[in-house]
């Protein structure tokens, strides 16, 4: 991101400062571009050249194709007035190429020669953290120690936290599994008592169709009229005796 950010200042200046004077930072638009090599936001047939020229070329190439995209949108971009309006047009706007505009880039890439700014920008950039690694304060052994101490005491609370919650989870679901097991052996009854109350019903109903085929048609209706004088209590009402 240094790297690119040198390459801004240098070639194009007037982008580098619209940029800082809305505090966008490479790493905000071009992170994305150079973990994936283009491949997050731009068309598959454009990333496939990119691959390529990597494959020539070397990493070299992503520094190459950023700072094109950039220089060939550098006018739509000075144009946008505020923080949203330029994030939006680098992680929308900008990849959308058509295939004139990829070609283009493409041919840009392949004259242009960076290698020694690169270099130097990455020796600046190793001095530049030496110079703040020495002139940063010696870090106090103490406190450091209380930090990580207390830290430590966070961490070991928290672990007994979770303990103790997977060991009250791991009881509700034995509770559980066993409530399960209890109505599945209450199903499997019910459902075999079911099973056999219906194969006795069965069994009653042949039973009362090979008794009726049995009986001569004149009892099957005296049995008949017998039923329908049945009072509500289930016994037959008697009835008077003809002379």
């Amino acid at each position: 991101m240094y790297q690119l950010s040198r390459l801004l200042h240098d070639y194009h200046r007037d982008l580098y400062n619209h940029l800082e004077e809305h505090e966008i930072c490479p790493s905000l638009y071009a992170a994305p571009w150079f973990l994936t090599l283009f491949a997050s936001q731009f068309p598959l047939g454009f990333v496939s050249r990119i691959f390529d020229f990597v494959f020539v070329q070397g990493t070299e190439v992503i520094f190459k194709v950023a700072l094109c995209l950039l220089s060939s949108h550098e006018g739509e971009i000075v144009e946008c007035d505020s923080f949203e309006s330029i994030v939006d047009y680098l992680k929308t706007t900008l990849p959308a190429l058509t295939q004139t505009q990829m070609e283009q880039t493409m041919a840009k890439v392949m004259e242009m020669d960076i290698s020694k700014q690169l270099h130097a920008y990455e020796v600046e950039y190793h001095v530049l953290q030496d110079e703040m690694l020495d002139t940063a304060p010696p870090p106090d052994d103490s406190d450091r120690l209380d930090k990580l101490e207390k830290t430590n005491a966070q961490l070991k609370k928290q672990n007994m936290d979770l303990l103790e919650k997977l060991q009250a989870a791991r009881q509700k679901i034995q509770t559980l599994e066993t409530s399960v097991e209890n109505f599945l052996s209450r199903e499997s009854k019910m459902k075999h008592m079911i099973r056999s109350l219906e194969q006795e019903r069965a069994s009653y109903q042949r039973t009362i169709e090979r008794m009726r085929s049995c009986l001569p048609p004149d009892a099957l209706t005296d049995v008949e009229m017998t039923q329908i004088k049945t009072g509500p209590n289930g016994k037959a009402k008697t009835a008077a005796k003809k002379p």
